[in-house]
């Protein structure tokens, strides 16, 4: 999270330093999420079908990562 929000504000210099606030405070709780979601996917993933829906929900939800930033980049070039 640390290494992701240096190159946002890189990136993103046209931000308000305070709108990264979110993503400072979150910091010391990353690996702990990290950790908690992996285990959850252990435990409840047993089957091949289990984990391409995993993967399914993962490369959804950075699908619309990409998308919130591409926004945000464009709104910054406008």
């Amino acid at each position: 999270m640390a290494d992701r929000l240096a190159v946002f504000q890189r990136h993103y210099s046209w931000i308000d330093p305070a709108g990264y606030a979110y993503f400072q405070a979150r910091i010391p709780y990353v690996r702990k999420d990290s950790e908690y979601t992996l285990g959850l996917v252990v435990e409840h993933c047993g089957t091949r079908e289990q984990q391409d829906a995993a993967l399914a929900a993962l490369a959804f939800k950075c699908d619309v990562l990409w998308a919130m930033l591409d926004a945000i980049d464009y709104h910054g070039r406008g």
